[in-house]
């Protein structure tokens, strides 16, 4: 049923589209102001129509203009520092849609790296880190500040309302102990709880000059940003990679209640998912295969490990492994085609032959303790012991050697495999809590990210130095990492909602703020026109960003 309504969503999406496309273009323009008249630069403006929306930043003057087929909009102007407002605006009648904003500080609307500034930096706020910033930022928790100890004891467990298990709950996850989940309740409702200084519900908010706001670069002034709502509700959509060939994106809906793959025809702007055959399989990391195939990890498949789906027929397909326990994560593929597996069981790489759709594994040798400075040691609570130590990792990419490197996120840790010799290679950047994301640029360097010390690093392939990048926002989190077409590399920053290009020969950021309040952007993907393409798990949409300056 629920694939038949989704094709009858996306027949009616097609009508609509086509009509849209076949109408002129038309441009809404105007100014933002403050309420003296002053001109804001850098409010992100969105215009929105039934699942649709497109946004661009107020320029210098305060001046924007967005182009989008003729229609009926609702328009929406919002800068830091200031409230929101919406505007109705039908394109056929003439004039200007200008705004004039009011000066407010509202910690609910700052973004998660701007709340983590305002913390003191210790163990309770560490615990936080750990518990909470894998899945989402701090934005989140502020939304229930004022929570009490007891009242965090009741929320968690219920949280994410059926999407998916709950990791600080003891109750649903038998490596949290009980001192730990009352450990962080009881940091919870001192942080975020009534008498917290900042974000507390009767607090006084934080000034200016104590938020760590970064102001929008000029070279991000020219981009836009469209976003497209997904149908399924709660998908949290969480890794996409797209098709450049056939243009298709395509990405795994991680939530228990969607448990589908998905996927968006860039022409028509239309959705399909694809309802995986496995319950509460966690859809999660997808690679477009030589053929056109997406295929995508099942972390909570059981026996099966991943699904393809064949673009023509639409057909889904599962393979199953049950000689193995283990919980596959993300992709790559080797120069024959076939996949290479992060995640599995620790101490080892699984891969599968697209052919004969055999699985196959490669061993490495695991590290034998975990790093002092790791945030699995965030993690520990007082009397409580350092769990056993487990190598499950966490991304992966191949060079033009065929040599694998893959991340160990609880370890903040790079490693490489070398599948000809076996020979294993581990580098732990000091000031490294954990590291998700992995990219390979033109020169076999593997950039990664330094994801709750807020840095991007690169390995140098031929010395092995290692050197490390800071990026505007100071508690950026770099999540998914890509390299485009001119060794740009891009990074999608989950705390700090943005996504960011780094120019390795300027040494300089960009930072592309996202429309969507706590987004949730992970792993992305290029198009053929070097758009960046990405899932917001949080927002429960897909975006793509134009850098607006020819690069690819």
């Amino acid at each position: 049923m629920k694939k038949i309504r989704a094709i009858l969503w996306a027949f009616v999406v097609v009508i609509g589209v086509s009509a849209s496309l076949a109408a002129s273009d038309a441009v809404i323009r105007g100014v933002v102001t403050d309420n003296a008249g002053k001109p804001i630069r850098g409010a992100l403006v969105r215009a929105m129509t039934g699942y649709k929306m497109v946004t661009r930043y107020s320029q210098k003057d305060g001046r924007y203009e967005i182009t989008v087929p003729a229609g009926k909009y609702s328009v929406t102007a919002d800068a830091f520092g200031y409230s929101s407002k919406r505007e109705d605006k039908d394109t056929e009648i003439a004039g200007e849609t200008n705004f004039k904003l009011t000066p407010r500080i509202d910690v609910t609307r700052l973004t998660g790296a701007e709340v983590e500034g305002l913390l003191p930096d210790n163990r309770e706020t560490k615990l936080i880190k750990a518990s909470c910033l894998g899945c989402h930022n701090m934005q989140r928790l502020v939304l229930k500040r004022g929570s009490t100890a007891r009242d965090w004891q009741d929320f968690l467990p219920t949280m994410t309302r059926g999407r998916f298990p709950v990791a600080a709950d003891p109750k649903q996850n038998p490596n949290t102990s009980q001192a730990r989940f009352t450990a962080l309740t009881d940091a919870l409702g001192k942080y975020f709880g009534p008498d917290a200084p900042f974000i507390g519900p009767d607090s006084d908010p934080p000034t200016l000059e104590q938020i760590k706001h970064v102001e929008i670069s000029d070279a991000a002034l020219r981009a836009t940003i469209r976003e497209y709502e997904i149908p399924t509700p709660m998908p949290m959509a969480h890794s996409m990679s797209v098709d450049p060939v056939r243009r298709i994106a395509w990405w795994g809906e991680e939530s228990q209640l969607a448990n589908q793959v998905g996927r968006f025809d860039m022409d028509t702007e239309t959705f399909t998912e694809y309802p995986a055959q496995t319950r509460n399989a966690h859809v999660h990391t997808g690679i477009v295969g030589n053929d056109g195939r997406y295929w995508v990890t099942l972390p909570g498949g059981g026996v099966s490990k991943i699904a393809s789906v064949e673009p023509a027929t639409g057909k889904l397909t599962e393979y199953q492994w049950p000689e193995k326990n283990g919980n596959p994560h993300t992709l790559a593929l080797d120069k024959a085609g076939n996949l290479v597996m992060s995640g599995g069981a620790s101490g080892e790489l699984w891969t599968f032959d697209t052919e004969t759709e055999k699985f196959g594994l490669h061993k490495f040798t695991v590290p034998p303790s975990y790093p002092e400075d790791s945030v699995t040691y965030w993690s520990r609570v007082p009397g409580e012991d350092l769990p056993a130590v487990r190598a499950a990792s966490y991304d992966i990419k191949i060079d033009s050697k065929g040599k694998f490197y893959f991340t160990i996120y609880g370890m903040g840790t790079l490693m490489s495999l070398d599948p000809a010799t076996g020979e294993t290679k581990a580098y732990h950047p000091k000031g490294t809590p954990s590291m998700r994301g992995l990219a390979i640029d033109a020169q076999d360097n593997v950039w990664f990210s330094n994801y709750n010390g807020h840095k991007l690093g690169k390995l140098d392939a031929k010395t092995g130095v290692i050197k490390e990048y800071q990026p505007p926002t100071l508690y950026a989190t770099p999540y998914g990492l890509l390299v485009d077409k001119v060794g740009n590399v891009w990074f999608s920053d989950l705390v700090g909602n943005n996504i960011t290009r780094f120019d390795p020969k300027t040494e300089q950021f960009v930072e592309y703020p996202l429309p969507t309040r706590e987004a949730g952007p992970k792993f992305m993907s290029l198009d053929a026109n070097g758009k960046v393409w990405f899932t917001e798990v949080m927002g429960a949409k897909i975006g793509m960003i134009d850098p607006g300056d020819g690069s690819k």
